[in-house]
């Protein structure tokens, strides 16, 4: 048993009674077994999503085209951050919250009966219900969307992306960094040949030619793969390493940001 159980327990039956349709006769229902305050928490799970779109209409975020990279904007990461930051204290309240609740009731959920998961749930949605408040708060007072946030964390916090299977082809793009990376081997190899004494004016002139030809096309490759947005981004991200490493946090967007975006429990901890 531990706080991230009882934070997925709420979420996960929050998310269906809001999904499923049946809010007012399903929190009626479930109020006496959440300590009579359920059709309560409920309403306010539903008036968070209500603000979640209202600040996605008010603030709206324009991502990149399909295959382009986001270029971050030094004010627009600095408001991001101080979401962050703003945020963090409620965070830490909640994380405080379950970890005392886990204490506290931790035996009684031990035995699974259906009316100590339904108290859980409801005392859940309450805990994460303040920090989510807090967060949109924050948001709104620095003219961000939950869009713009949750893409902004995409790109400063980026998830570790898989290796392939073994054995599996994968498909490769001209502007993939590794094709750039043996084109450039190959451009920096015909400098020392030219250099050969022995060489004809028209094999100078083909070697000439080829190395020419090799610059022009690693430059619109690394036009195409966005080389100059992605250095602009990790020179950006480098200036402000010691706030994005101080507001770092692997479960902040998990239970509080993700949640809205997608007005459910997709990629919350499930008990």
């Amino acid at each position: 048993m531990n706080k991230k159980w009882i934070l997925g327990l709420g979420l996960g039956v929050g998310g269906l009674l809001l999904v499923g349709g049946g809010l007012v006769a399903t929190g009626y229902w479930a109020d006496r077994q959440m300590d009579g305050a359920g059709v309560a928490t409920l309403m306010k799970s539903q008036e968070r999503a209500l603000k979640t779109a209202e600040l996605n209409a008010r603030f709206p975020f324009q991502p990149p085209d399909a295959g382009k990279v986001l270029k971050l904007d030094e004010a627009r990461l600095e408001a991001y951050l101080a979401v962050r930051e703003a945020t963090l204290p409620a965070y830490d309240v909640l994380q405080k919250e379950s970890l005392e609740y886990v204490e506290k009731y931790g035996k009684e959920l031990t035995g699974g009966t259906r009316s100590a998961k339904l108290r859980a749930a409801g005392a859940s949605m309450r805990m994460l219900g303040k920090a989510q408040a807090s967060f949109l708060l924050n948001l709104e007072a620095r003219g961000m969307s939950p869009q713009e946030f949750g893409r902004l964390s995409a790109m400063v916090y980026p998830e570790p992306v898989a290796a392939p299977d073994a054995g599996v082809a994968t498909v490769s793009q001209p502007s993939d960094p590794a094709n750039i990376a043996l084109l450039e081997e190959q451009f920096a190899a015909i400098a020392p040949q030219l250099e050969d004494p022995k060489l004809s004016e028209a094999e100078r002139l083909q070697l000439e030619q080829r190395r020419a030809g090799l610059r022009k096309y690693i430059t619109q490759l690394e036009a195409a793969s966005g080389k100059d947005v992605k250095d602009a981004n990790a020179s950006l991200l480098k200036k402000h390493a010691a706030r994005i490493t101080k507001a770092a946090n692997p479960t902040f967007d998990q239970l509080l940001s993700k949640p809205l975006m997608v007005g459910g429990t997709a990629g919350l901890p499930t008990p």
